[in-house]
């Protein structure tokens, strides 16, 4: 299913956690990693010879660190490779991706209990907005004890319990097609949901609001049915509220070990699942994030 992917880091405890992640993603078909280094333009100007100098440095530094990551995986049965490139990360990322023609991007990013995002944050959000192509987007705690940051990683069985909110549109079918394929994987139950925004319902008619409940009870029944075609244990969810913390409240309650999501990304004029919904659960989520949008024509 996503047997090449691009693994962009930064070196940093943080990264170095998601690597160590990168194995269990085997069970998704997994066998080739392109890790990539990006220099910022802000670590190295390029306004004179001394930082010609410093960059030839850094090439050298990231390469040396990176091979060791490379033996590593591939000490885990994983064929890896190794990019360096230099500019601003969420664009090197979605341009190395679309170069070496990956099937998806994973990358980390700090769980609600961190006190900061730096790279593995704010950059993971532009890049799951800019990309083409599925991102997986890995999320882990952060602990600091005694000035030393621990990261405890979140990816055991990570498609064992996978949970779908869906508006029904097409980037959400985009996210349901691969969902139902997810039983290779290792997963077993799929838990479907839909929130009635309530901000948006509260001034229509009751006679109205309970003809849309029972047509989105019939659509989410109608994909758990085929989901269970495939295999796949499911169970559907309607709820009313605000959307983002009613997927956030449910996939803390059912325990699930990932959420699948679509994505309209940078070009259009609303996002899936009514807007900020999408970008507020990637945030605040606990669980690994796998963000999917439509294929382009």
């Amino acid at each position: 299913m996503f047997s090449r992917v691009l693994f962009p880091t930064d070196l940093s405890a943080y990264a170095d956690s998601v690597l160590a992640c990168l194995p269990s993603l085997k069970s998704a078909g997994l066998h080739e990693v392109v890790l990539l280094s990006v220099i910022r333009r802000t670590d190295v100007p390029l306004h004179n010879t001394i930082n010609l100098e410093s960059l030839k440095y850094w090439r050298w530094y990231l390469s040396e660190q990176l091979n060791v990551a490379k033996m590593a995986l591939e000490g885990n049965g994983l064929r890896t490779s190794i990019r360096i490139e230099y500019g601003n990360p969420v664009e090197q990322i979605v341009r190395v991706a679309e170069d070496e023609r990956v099937e998806m991007i994973v990358i980390g990013a700090q769980g609600i209990t961190a006190a900061q995002e730096l790279y593995v944050g704010s950059t993971a959000y532009g890049v799951i907005r800019y990309a083409t192509m599925p991102v997986y987007l890995q999320k882990f705690k952060v602990i600091r004890e005694l000035g030393h940051v621990k990261c405890y990683q979140v990816c055991e069985h990570a498609f064992r319990r996978v949970l779908h909110p869906t508006d029904f549109s097409d980037c959400a079918n985009a996210a349901f097609q691969v969902v139902k394929h997810l039983k290779a994987a290792g997963c077993e139950e799929v838990i479907v949901v839909h929130v009635q925004d309530d901000r948006i319902m509260k001034h229509r008619p009751s006679e109205q609001l309970a003809e849309f409940d029972q047509k989105d009870t019939e659509r989410l029944e109608t994909l758990c049915r085929a989901l269970r075609m495939f295999g796949l244990s499911a169970q559907p969810f309607l709820r009313h509220g605000v959307p983002f913390k009613e997927t956030l409240n449910l996939a803390n309650e059912m325990e699930v070990s990932l959420i699948v999501m679509g994505s309209h990304g940078r070009s259009a004029i609303q996002e899936t699942l009514a807007g900020s919904t999408f970008e507020n659960v990637a945030r605040l989520c606990q669980q690994p994030v796998l963000v999917l949008r439509p294929q382009r024509n």
